[in-house]
């Protein structure tokens, strides 16, 4: 049997980056609730890859950290493989950045955060064997800067990418230079997909728009 093919060409959605700029951007519009519409994202993506003359993904995916045991969950994990991604699941208890030596989560009165940091960069590590591949990724997360940077010195003839909003980014980026092309990756800014991907403008105009338009509820 022949061995299947390594994807070269991938896109990767930080599910807990995203689902935490919702959180932040409803807030700072006074909405109990935003949701991606993740049909849109999806179209996004792969516009973006052609817009700039990338090569189409071999595989989109989405890092995701689940309660097996929750139905609303499952439910989540075949819409969002209905719109063109494949769940890459985690436990939830396996997906929380460690806390400080010695430290329980008793110990500590602010939300835990969720990281896929790590997986990223592993799976970056990975794509850096063809010297010809691409990744998009979308997250905020700056602990992935070294190894993204590390990957585009070794795609000679590739492309790496972070698609996000601009107006969320943790400002490390941009003091790394990102927007301003200092570090090789390329950056795609979803600030202006906005009023489609969650209807709200983050230029300060939020549409009147319906639970459908507004987009699919995360569980």
């Amino acid at each position: 049997m022949a061995k299947s093919r390594t994807p070269s060409h991938v896109t990767i959605v930080d599910g807990s980056s995203l689902f935490d700029a919702c959180q932040t951007i409803a807030e700072r519009f006074n909405r109990e609730r935003l949701t991606i519409d993740y049909a849109k994202l999806s179209e996004t993506l792969a516009a973006t890859r052609k817009t700039a003359r990338w090569e189409p993904a071999d595989i989109q995916s989405i890092l995701l950290s689940i309660d097996p045991a929750s139905e609303s969950q499952q439910r989540f994990l075949s819409m969002v493989s209905r719109h063109g991604f494949d769940p890459d699941t985690i436990h939830f208890r396996d997906a929380f950045a460690s806390l400080p030596p010695g430290k329980s989560p008793n110990d500590s009165t602010s939300k835990s955060i969720v990281s896929f940091a790590a997986r990223i960069a592993y799976i970056a590590g990975l794509l850096a064997r063809n010297a010809g591949g691409s990744l998009l990724v979308v997250t905020h997360t700056f602990e992935l800067c070294g190894p993204l940077c590390d990957l585009r010195q070794r795609l000679t003839s590739g492309h790496v990418g972070i698609a996000y909003f601009g107006s969320m980014l943790d400002y490390r980026w941009k003091l790394a230079g990102l927007l301003d092309k200092k570090l090789g990756i390329d950056f795609f800014d979803l600030d202006e997909a906005a009023l489609e991907l969650m209807g709200v403008d983050l230029a300060g105009n939020v549409q009147a728009a319906t639970e459908a338009t507004a987009g699919l509820r995360r569980f």
